[in-house]
């Protein structure tokens, strides 16, 4: 099966982008409304880049932080965050890292610091360290134990990012399972995750 930026972009990885684009929305709006340590604003991005790839991936991420910015924002500037964390989860789910516990796990700490600093730049140059989120407690914790701005939001996003990085990812990962293998062998990057191997042969 081809794959790449000219391939990746069928009616199926089409249709998953607005899906895609509601689970951030909804994730979205309950980090913000309840002000959560951590945000869980990514499980669509994570769920489209699993088994679509990174560039649909991209794609949706990029959209989903326009429309939650209509109602917030603040968000708007953090799509370079979440197209990163898409560029990653696609290529790292297009090599099956995501396969066993311990390619997983390496890469979701990959994740974590790739994300972090794309972050931390943005919550520091665009909004003087403070977004109004629960991380921002974090951030001024490591502030009053004399750490520069910059790596004082650094450190905040790698703490709270590596809660992030798991809860986004695990939640995913489980609706991917839940994903039919009729429908995961139709996708570009959806059999790594296929249960009954069987299917494969067949394909």
């Amino acid at each position: 099966m081809k794959r790449g930026l000219r391939y990746d972009f069928d009616l199926l990885a089409l249709l998953l982008i607005p899906v895609g684009v509601a689970l951030n929305f909804v994730g979205y709006q309950l980090s913000a409304a309840l002000k959560l340590p951590v945000w869980i604003d990514q499980v669509g991005t994570c769920f489209v880049s699993m088994i679509a790839g990174p560039w649909v991936g991209m794609v949706m991420a990029l959209l989903g932080n326009i429309i939650n910015g209509m109602l917030i924002p603040t968000a708007i500037p953090f799509a370079l965050v979440a197209m990163t964390n898409a560029l990653f989860v696609g290529y790292f789910s297009r090599f099956k890292f995501f396969s066993n516990i311990f390619t997983a796990v390496i890469a979701c700490a990959i994740v974590n610091v790739a994300t972090a600093v794309p972050s931390a730049i943005v919550t520091t140059f665009v909004f003087g360290g403070a977004t109004g989120a629960g991380s921002d407690l974090l951030t001024a914790v490591f502030l009053a134990a004399g750490k520069a701005l910059l790596w004082s939001t650094i450190q905040a996003n790698l703490v709270g990012g590596t809660f992030s990085v798991a809860f986004n990812f695990t939640i995913a990962w489980l609706l991917v399972r839940r994903l039919s293998d009729r429908f995961l062998i139709k996708l570009n990057y959806g059999r790594p995750y296929i249960k009954n191997r069987k299917a494969l042969i067949y394909a």
